[in-house]
């Protein structure tokens, strides 16, 4: 290295573009990977459910260093949740989607917002975002309860005013007449 002037970051470099190099990190490598991810299985079969909780624990979670490492392995996160490599990886792409989508200064709660949704309406761009917004808020009034009757507004009949509200009737004393004070005219 000193006799060439390189590096071993040129060296790394150099090895991770040639071909020879590259078939010779790749071999054994999807078996790595299974062993990897059965080792790391903490979701015991079951699929974890994606709560708004859940996913403001996962962005506090995600963050990167100043290199851009993230500071949390995947698999440090899935022994969290309880939950499979594979579906954090999921998380993490929601999360760059969302980002690019939002901004990066994003608040919070939008980023939560935008990640309860599916990838797929994520992949499909902002528009398909507000219009899946629009049709659950939609069915959400299709599907309210109606009123019950108890709970209904009372009917307003026209130049009458709820007894609670009414002119005492004629001939009954008010308490402000019955301590010898005059009654202002109306």
């Amino acid at each position: 290295m000193e006799r060439t002037g390189y590096s071993k970051e040129d060296i790394l470099h150099a090895r991770n573009r040639h071909p020879y190099w590259k078939r010779k990190k790749m071999e054994g490598s999807a078996e790595r990977t299974r062993q990897r991810l059965t080792a790391h299985d903490y979701s015991g079969g079951g699929s974890i459910d994606w709560t708004p909780e859940r996913v403001t624990t996962f962005l506090e979670l995600n963050g990167k260093d100043r290199a851009g490492r993230y500071e949390h392995r995947d698999w440090e996160i899935a022994e969290i949740f309880g939950s499979s490599i594979p579906s954090i990886q999921y998380m993490r792409r929601k999360y760059r989607r969302a980002v690019e989508m939002l901004g990066a200064r994003a608040s919070k709660t939008k980023l939560v917002e935008y990640l309860t949704l599916a990838e797929s309406v994520l992949i499909r761009g902002p528009k398909a975002v507000e219009n899946l917004k629009a049709e659950r808020a939609k069915a959400a009034r299709a599907q309210a309860p109606a009123r019950s009757p108890s709970k209904t507004p009372a009917k307003k009949t026209a130049g009458k005013t709820p007894a609670s509200r009414s002119a005492p009737r004629a001939g009954a004393a008010t308490t402000k007449q019955a301590a010898g004070r005059k009654k202002p005219r109306r």
